[in-house]
């Protein structure tokens, strides 16, 4: 049985699948980020999660993390893995080769992730040939939940915004602004929180402030990270929760750039079970 996991910083996908008739168990934990997550915390949701006589059966594990870009990080996470599952056979992998291997399978693209952070690469169908610098939630993370979320926060502070999604922050969100202070300044995880606010522009998505604020949003994604790659030729995928919500927009933006839309994809486990199935035949 082999165990593949896809994790961000909000939430991680597990599947277990049994190689031999096919068999999957789907599991849900919460984000295994090792920039916020320290070792002994990972192995014990671990073991919260997989049910212990399946933790046994595990024959090898695949886990692509948000934060699994070093390799300090990843032998972390990778220690904790195999001292919570006895598997020896544990490979630790960025989320963003999740992300290419899970859109492209085994052909070239560009894989762009638009979740509660951001990242992209240019993938020649086994490998990352490059990678425009993530610099994270506080300089960086264009067109992702955070970056969404931290212009609406912007915009309510500053009396930026029209008065009806102003009053619907103050009284949904019940807004103060030194609450808000206190979760990003003072929070482990200040990135899940500022995003929490992006699912406001789907309520107000048709009003003029929201539209001009995603255009603006997707479209620093594009210039900062896309047009880096030089290939508009080659399909652009997009994963993650922000990918797909706002799919119409995101398709607009790189229309006005003339890039070719991929495809558009929530959740990459699925692509991912699918990509470990097969690669021992390609």
């Amino acid at each position: 049985m082999i165990c593949i996991a896809d994790s961000g910083s909000t939430k991680t996908d597990w599947v277990l699948v049994d190689e031999k008739n096919g068999e999957e168990n789907r599991l849900v934990s919460m984000g295994l980020n090792p920039f916020y997550v320290h070792q002994k915390k990972i192995e014990d949701v671990f073991r919260s999660t997989i049910p212990i006589e399946i933790i046994d059966q595990i024959s090898a594990i695949h886990f692509y993390g948000a934060g699994c870009s070093s390799d300090k990080r990843n032998q972390t996470v990778k220690d904790a893995l195999v001292n919570a599952s006895s598997c020896a056979n544990v490979h630790i992998y960025h989320d963003l080769l999740g992300a290419a291997r899970a859109a492209c399978q085994f052909t070239k693209g560009v894989a762009s992730i638009l979740g509660t952070g951001s990242n992209s690469c240019l993938y020649d169908g086994r490998k990352i040939l490059d990678n425009v610098d993530n610099l994270g939630f506080v300089l960086g993370d264009e067109g992702s939940g955070g970056h969404i979320g931290k212009e609406l926060i912007r915009a309510r502070c500053y009396r930026d915004m029209p008065e009806e999604i102003s009053n619907h922050i103050d009284s949904v969100y019940n807004f103060d602004k030194d609450d808000v202070l206190d979760h990003v300044y003072q929070d482990a995880l200040p990135n899940t929180f500022i995003a929490s606010f992006a699912p406001i522009c789907s309520e107000f998505r048709k009003t003029e402030f929201i539209q001009n604020l995603l255009h603006d949003v997707f479209s620093e994604f594009v210039q900062k990270h896309l047009l880096k790659y030089n290939h508009p030729d080659w399909p652009h995928h997009f994963l993650g929760s922000i990918s797909c919500e706002f799919e119409t927009e995101i398709r607009q933006v790189l229309a006005e750039h003339n890039l070719t839309p991929g495809i558009f994809e929530r959740k990459p486990i699925n692509a991912l079970v699918k990509f470990h199935l097969l690669e021992n035949e390609v």
